[in-house]
């Protein structure tokens, strides 16, 4: 069977594709583009990255899971947890579980952002369904769907108090200094998918779950998350990754909760067609719209070098709805459908 929106989306509809990004190769010229040759270079290129990524100070597996509360929407069951995550945090976590009872094993999804509220569309503290920013409500959006959502917490917001002068960023900064105080080795960034990866232990603990149909999706710093965690977390088997900026120059990714300013040392050698190739042939969609644009074409048609070797070179690709930084309805409704090829689930009719 066709799969029509894999198809749609893995091809550009523009011609000019922006500023030349000088993305390093991933092959060397007239060397074999063959798996084994691609799986030792991943091999390499994993170490590479880990090495800048860096690794946490303690050694700790943590499995305490504390339940908060239980509630009930008109789409899902809640329950809202503290997932410990090393030795001294605990990250907020909503499960959301689809009221319908299902005769298969479910698909799962992690959904990282600064809080479970924004991904679920339910404001936790006052009780109330969240009105407005609608498109980026992609727990509630999965779980109408028929997928188990677990949208997980920043480290920011479980790492120190709230400054009592808030404002702009000063939380995630005062949160980034005491994490690498605390781990000089490490880096937000990393920080940021050990949690996530937490996350995915989580859901991949629960009953009824299909393991090989669990999606990351993710908005912004969201979807760096999504981005970076699956490039190392191969338990991830798709990708969805709306407007977090590909490109290094392209958003604030030299900040010090991401990479901080060693991506601008003369030495600094890896760029990020490298990380989605290493995400390669897992399914993957970029939902380009403002920071992402024409130029991150460049990086997926460079990965797609890789996804070839598996015969995959459709299952990663790009809807960009150009409109802003959020995404529209309409584009999140392709990105569903699309997804709903890559795992052979039924897809429900889109409503907001």
């Amino acid at each position: 069977m066709t799969k029509k929106y894999t198809l749609q989306c893995s091809q550009p509809t523009y011609s000019d594709l922006g500023e030349e990004q000088n993305l390093l190769p991933l092959f060397h010229e007239n060397e074999e583009q063959t798996k084994n040759v691609w799986e030792r270079k991943r091999e390499t290129l994993t170490k590479r990255w880990e090495k800048v990524i860096g690794k946490p100070s303690f050694t700790y597996d943590p499995k305490d899971i504390e339940i908060l509360e239980k509630f009930e929407q008109p789409d899902y069951f809640g329950t809202l947890c503290k997932q410990s995550t090393g030795p001294f945090n605990k990250q907020l976590v909503l499960i959301m579980e689809p009221k319908k009872p299902a005769a298969n094993p479910r698909p799962g999804a992690i959904v990282p952002f600064y809080h479970p509220d924004t991904m679920s569309g339910f404001d936790l503290n006052n009780k109330k369904v969240i009105e407005d920013a609608k498109a980026v409500q992609f727990g509630l959006h999965l779980v109408r769907q028929g997928y188990v959502a677990v949208c997980t917490e920043a480290f920011p917001f479980n790492t120190v108090p709230e400054p009592a002068e808030n404002k702009g960023f000063t939380w995630w900064r005062a949160a980034s200094e005491k994490l690498l105080l605390d781990n000089p080795q490490w880096t937000g960034i990393g920080k940021l998918i050990w949690d996530t990866s937490r996350g995915v232990d989580l859901l991949l603990r629960l009953e009824n779950i299909d393991p090989n149909r669990i999606v990351i999706i993710g908005h912004s710093l969201g979807g760096k998350m999504a981005f970076c965690t699956a490039a190392f977390d191969e338990r991830i088997t798709a990708v969805v990754a709306s407007d977090f900026g590909i490109g290094w120059d392209f958003t604030n990714w030299d900040d010090i909760w991401y990479f901080g300013k060693q991506i601008h040392d003369e030495d600094f050698r890896l760029q990020n067609h490298q990380l989605l190739a290493m995400i390669a042939p897992r399914p993957f969609l970029l939902i380009a719209g403002l920071y992402d644009k024409p130029e991150s074409w460049q990086y997926i048609n460079e990965a797609k070098k890789v996804y070839k070797i598996y015969q995959k070179e459709d299952h990663v690709g790009m809807v960009d709805h150009a409109t802003g930084h959020r995404p529209t309805m309409d584009a999140m409704g392709i990105a569903y459908r699309w997804l709903a090829e890559q795992f052979d689930f039924p897809f429900k009719e889109w409503k907001d």
